[in-house]
């Protein structure tokens, strides 16, 4: 990756762990409602299902950096009931923390996991103890700036 993709994704992690320590994003594109991150982790049936699935994908296409990511810390996949014209995803992980290539390598496992036709706008990280680890605003990742080539 070269320097330019790295400062724009970093920039856009940090970006969106601010916006979710403060609630409600007020980042929606037009046309949608602003997206918010529940402060934990939301219970819905099927989620441990959800993860098995999600690290059984990630063990066979992911990476090296996002099968250490997910497989083993991955507890809980959940997405949210409809919300107009989309749904945020929640993934619960056994970790205290998250460092930023960690939270990289979930959201691009998830991402590619999910597909292109998948509806949600936000994906909320959890850590071991419920609590908001990490939040980002789908539409960036999958549609990332262009930016000029040689950086």
């Amino acid at each position: 990756m070269n320097r330019t993709k790295f400062a724009v994704a970093a920039a856009t992690i940090a970006a969106a762990l601010l916006v979710a320590s403060c609630g409600p994003t007020t980042g929606a594109a037009p046309g949608q409602r602003a997206a918010f991150a529940p402060t934990a982790m939301p219970s819905a049936n099927g989620t441990e299902g959800g993860a098995a699935e999600f690290a059984r994908f990630v063990g066979e296409n992911g990476t090296a950096e996002q099968r250490s990511a997910v497989i083993g810390h991955v507890s809980k996949v959940a997405r949210s009931v409809s919300q107009g014209d989309h749904r945020n995803s929640y993934i619960a992980t056994d970790l205290p923390q998250s460092d930023d290539a960690t939270t990289r390598a979930v959201i691009n496992a998830y991402l590619a996991w999910a597909g292109p036709a998948d509806d949600a706008v936000m994906l909320v990280l959890y850590t071991a103890a419920g609590t908001v680890m990490g939040a980002v605003e789908l539409g960036s990742w999958r549609n990332p700036a262009s930016t000029p080539s040689g950086g």
